[in-house]
């Protein structure tokens, strides 16, 4: 899942509105980071507080895989949507890669090749698995898929997306152009996503049910194919955006309906994933349509709204801000910190306080990492114009 931060829909929609969307992945950041100490809480097969409520809710925290990639489905495409309703013209598909790699690639370099140079003791084995991770290719090898830093993987998964995106979108361009009506545009790009989005999940049916892949093979149930269900949620949801235009589809006590609908559904999936294989199976799936409604009660509600005020507090904003460099650097920190002599999560006692000081670090962490690596490098957008050339500074 790549955690963007800054100019989420390429530059080209930009308000309030969607930039308070950003403290769904500052807390979502957060919640993972809280998923994998709870991960080193394992003892053997059993976890800190297996057989409590509590466990319930932390063996799930990774749920927020659903949200970063639902909400990167309906902030990447909704510039694309907009230009498919003939609201502004088509963003250049160059631009939008170059613009994608700016944001990504500094910091996720920076983060590989350090956590690599740190661990490596000599092999193949290792000088591949830095290859695979430098071309986003970890995700094909089930094996080596959470090496070096594992949460990355998720980052293959999107720039796998971007890729799509890039290059189906002057293809779908060229197809609405020919429809004459709004409608019809709306219709035909609703029934594409909805497609894509159950090709997804009867490929996940068809690997668990009919194949008997187990669940282990990463490659399969991680890849981009196997997620591609919560980017076609987003993506739904960026084609309703654009056709509603500036219409609000909800007051407060409707968006306060749906947010209560989501929470119940997330305590379903919460709930019943451990108890039902079908529900283990779709559990992201399921966050991710629970998110959506949250998604949508966000952007769809009338503004001035006390739930948009609350997601514009500073700290919001900051925890989107370095949220990224969280997601990234996370897990190194856990690892090292979990070493002996350091901070124990194998014991209830210890597991909050240990939890909480890693927090603490993360964040610091994170915000060093922002300052120093992400936002410097922001600035070589700069030197290309929006449709991705390079930009003649000194030409009249």
């Amino acid at each position: 899942m790549v955690i963007n931060t800054a100019s989420p829909t390429s530059g080209i929609v930009q308000n309030e509105r969607f930039d308070a969307l950003e403290a769904y992945r500052g807390v979502a950041a957060l919640l993972i980071v809280v998923f994998h100490a709870y991960q080193q809480s394992r003892v053997s097969t059993t976890y800190v507080y297996e057989g409590t409520p509590l466990h319930v809710v932390l063996r799930s925290l990774d749920s927020s895989v659903a949200v970063f990639l639902t909400l990167s489905g309906f902030l990447i495409f909704l510039p694309f949507a907009q230009s498919f309703l003939g609201q502004h013209p088509s963003p250049s598909a160059r631009g939008f890669l170059i613009r994608r790699a700016i944001r990504i690639l500094p910091l996720y370099y920076v983060a590989i090749l350090l956590v690599w140079t740190l661990r490596y003791t000599g092999g193949t084995e290792q000088r591949l698995d830095l290859l695979r991770h430098l071309t986003f290719t970890q995700i094909f090898d089930s094996q080596h898929i959470f090496w070096t830093i594992g949460p990355a993987w998720s980052l293959a998964v999107e720039v796998l997306f971007y890729l799509s995106v890039a290059l189906t979108a002057p293809l779908l361009q060229r197809l609405l152009d020919r429809l004459q009506t709004q409608r019809q545009r709306v219709t035909l790009l609703v029934v594409l996503l909805a497609g894509l989005m159950a090709a997804s999940l009867a490929y996940k049916a068809w690997a668990f049910y009919v194949a008997q892949i187990p669940e282990e093979n990463y490659a399969v149930y991680y890849g981009f194919l196997a997620k591609a269900d919560l980017f076609a949620l987003g993506m739904l949801l960026a084609v309703g955006v654009a056709a509603a235009k500036e219409r609000l589809w909800m007051n407060q006590w409707q968006a306060a309906f749906w947010r209560l609908g989501a929470l119940v559904l997330f305590g379903a999936a919460f709930i019943l994933r451990e108890q039902s294989a079908f529900t283990g199976l779709f559990f992201h799936t399921l966050c991710g349509l629970a998110f959506t409604l949250v998604l949508a009660s966000t952007v769809l509600e009338e503004r001035g709204s006390g739930w948009e005020r609350a997601l514009s507090q500073p700290v919001f904003k900051f925890l989107g801000l370095i949220s990224y460099s969280v997601y990234i650097w996370h897990e190194p920190i856990l690892i090292e910190l979990s070493k002996p002599n350091r901070l124990a999560f194998d014991n209830g006692a210890a597991f909050l306080v240990s939890t909480l000081i890693l927090l603490v670090v993360v964040v610091l962490a994170g915000a060093i990492s922002y300052y120093v690596i992400e936002y410097p490098t922001q600035y070589f957008r700069y030197l290309f114009t929006r449709d991705g050339r390079f930009a003649d500074r000194y030409s009249d």
